[in-house]
């Protein structure tokens, strides 16, 4: 009886993670990003990266999770801060409310809500995994968005802000990635 609970388990996991990393498989790789375009898909990522992080919060078995979404969610905070400062970055951006306590409104594509909705469906060590997995592929494509802007962008202060984010997106990913290591090791 253990050795089918344990098949089936694994067989699970293998489901979860393939249907994760299809999920968060970017799109072919940019040449450019116009302002327009790295406003809209840098707030889909911080917007990710809010509500995929509060559902870690509550639901991840392992406290180097919990406190990983944590550092996320007080991120968003903080970036939030820096552009509330200066609002004209992410104008016409319905996301964001007057202020960064308040209930945010997902900007989420059908593609981010798809994975929303697993990570919401999920329970212990498979929502763990998840979490790590679309993490891991959330801050591939972020960082490729973030340096393919900083090449081609149009916008002083958008490039200014995208400069200032890519290290604390790289920190993320070389975090994230240790944790899916020992995730992996389980």
């Amino acid at each position: 009886m253990a050795k089918i609970l344990c098949t089936v388990l694994i067989s699970v996991l293998f489901v979860a993670n393939a249907a994760a990393q299809e999920q968060v498989a970017p799109s072919a790789p940019r040449t450019s990003v116009s302002v327009a375009d790295f406003r809209r898909l840098a707030l889909m990522g911080e917007s990710f990266d809010l509500e995929s992080s509060k559902l870690a919060v509550a639901k991840a078995t392992r406290g180097s999770i919990r406190r990983y979404a944590t550092g996320l969610i007080n991120q968003f905070r903080l970036n939030y801060a820096r552009l509330s400062a200066g609002a004209g970055l992410f104008a016409n951006i319905p996301a964001l409310p007057g202020d960064p306590e308040a209930a945010i409104a997902p900007f989420l594509d059908p593609r981010r809500q798809t994975m929303l909705n697993q990570l919401n469906t999920a329970q212990g060590r498979i929502l763990d995994r998840l979490y790590v997995d679309m993490q891991l592929g959330m801050r591939q494509e972020l960082i490729a968005l973030y340096e393919t802007y900083l090449q081609t962008g149009g916008d002083a202060q958008l490039m200014a802000f995208a400069q200032s984010r890519l290290p604390a997106l790289m920190n993320e990913q070389r975090t994230i990635a240790r944790l899916a290591g020992r995730s992996r090791m389980r």
